[in-house]
């Protein structure tokens, strides 16, 4: 942990920094595509292998995890964005079977005519080849998902479906839902339980995983480029930065102004982090997450899973608290759910190809800790689906999402259910993209898979220039 300055300290680093130019508009993306991390100039920095102290919290069963015999488990990662398949790749590669894990293939569903993210994954195709493949499965382009389905039809096989944006994945998550998928043929379709979710954020919240996180309130960086993820790593947030709610000081009111200061806010400057708030009573109650929360009380609990789905802030303070409970080796407060008495064996309407690796004893891991959604519409960001059911199910609506977790569960009478104990972090929605991309998350990521999960030879580096001022 580096040394954390105190307040004084960090207001006459801020007054002396140089006002940096920005790079010239030649060299300027899209706001947000920059880079916290020390590159030079030309863009250039090469990645150190960090030697970490940190081993995470593992739950496996006691004879450790087995793969399956006599299943193919295929990842169907909907590509279209190469800045965080970058590091994904890690995750991927940390999983396949020949490298010890479960995955025996990884096809990337092709979602995007971008030439930039195309090329990309053209050269990382050739270095993963075979196992790594190529799928064009149609013309549904933006929010339609439809024809994405089509090809993943195969019995005896488990697909898991993971989103582009997937920036975490714990070493126990795909062989545990695997494991569940097997365990329960009954549900449809086994989610991971998402970090940077409306329906899972808040049972994290109340589950204790949610820590008090604001943004930065300075109006530049006050610290240097850095490779870092560690939230101890900087200082705690300023004390008279708090917010007050009211005019009063107090939280008797979420009015709209509220809302928009608070929830909706505007990111300060690129690259920008989050501190810890301590110190304080009630210090969740003066967060995004905790504002939001209030809301339930008095508010529709859709409108206020909605401002979920909307909020940049939301989401960061949903990421920034996993880093913090990797940090502290706390994942098992993310593991909200029960075991659920399922009809099994014939008494289920689980395809007979499900049954055939069905044990009835319970003797295998699997679906200790599930959460089901009730038919209530979740996000399908990381899922497991047996081929047999994708292919009963077909033609998959445009709106994959609301199809596969409430139209067909329910035609089907098969619950949509998640694996509380498979956690994995998800970067944004769509409303979310340009404050997330504000964020220094992006580089924290990519710093923790450096540090955690990618190998010596497989260390990341950013594609973007130096966020201004850092």
């Amino acid at each position: 942990m580096i040394e954390v300055p105190s307040e004084a300290a960090v207001e006459a680093i801020e007054k002396a920094l140089p006002d940096i130019p920005e790079h010239d508009a030649e060299n300027r993306r899209t706001p947000g595509q920059c880079t916290t991390w020390p590159v030079s100039v030309k863009g250039n920095y090469k990645s150190k292998p960090h030697r970490s102290n940190l081993v995470l919290q593992r739950f496996a069963p006691p004879s450790g995890w087995k793969k399956p015999d006599g299943i193919f488990i295929k990842a169907l990662v909907f590509y279209g964005r190469k800045r965080t398949v970058d590091f994904l790749d890690c995750y991927l590669q940390q999983n396949l079977a020949v490298n010890g894990g479960y995955l025996d293939e990884v096809w990337f569903m092709v979602h995007t005519d971008i030439e930039e993210d195309l090329a990309y994954l053209d050269e990382l195709i050739e270095q993963r080849r075979p196992q790594y493949k190529i799928v064009m499965p149609g013309e549904c382009q933006g929010f339609n998902y439809a024809c994405m389905w089509n090809p993943v039809v195969e019995d005896s096989t488990i697909y898991i479906k993971i989103d582009d944006d997937i920036i975490f994945i714990h070493p126990d998550t795909i062989p545990q839902l695997v494991s569940t998928r097997i365990a329960e043929p009954h549900p449809f379709a086994v989610s991971a339980n998402l970090v940077n979710s409306p329906l899972t954020g808040y049972k994290h919240y109340d589950g204790g995983a949610i820590h008090p996180f604001l943004p930065d309130p300075n109006s530049k960086p006050s610290r240097r480029a850095a490779q870092l993820w560690r939230p101890s790593d900087w200082r705690l947030f300023p004390i008279k930065h708090i917010p007050t709610i009211n005019d009063n000081g107090a939280i008797d009111e979420i009015t709209e102004e509220v809302i928009n200061k608070h929830i909706f806010s505007e990111p300060r400057y690129e690259g920008h982090p989050w501190f810890l708030l301590e110190g304080v009573m009630n210090p969740l109650l003066k967060t995004p997450m905790g504002i939001n929360r209030l809301r339930l009380s008095g508010d529709s609990v859709g409108s206020a899973y909605g401002a979920a789905w909307r909020s940049w802030m939301i989401s960061s303070q949903q990421q920034y608290s996993l880093l913090r409970n990797l940090e502290l080796n706390s994942m098992w407060r993310y593991h909200f759910g029960t075991r659920i008495e399922y009809p099994q064996g014939i008494n289920s309407s689980a395809d007979a190809v499900a049954l055939e690796f069905f044990d009835p004893t319970r003797q295998s891991p699997g679906a200790e800790q599930l959460y089901d959604t009730e038919y209530i519409r979740y996000n399908l960001n990381f899922v497991a689906l047996w081929g047999h059911d994708i292919k009963n199910a077909l033609p998959i609506a445009e709106d994959d999402e609301q199809d596969m977790t409430v139209t067909k569960p329910m035609y089907f009478r098969r619950p949509f259910v998640i694996d509380t104990r498979a956690v994995v972090g998800h970067l944004s929605f769509f409303p979310q993209h340009d404050g997330i991309r504000q964020t220094d998350l992006l580089d924290r990521w990519r710093a923790f898979a450096n540090e955690m999960i990618c190998t010596a030879s497989n260390q990341k580096t950013p594609f973007d220039l130096r966020c201004p001022g850092y």
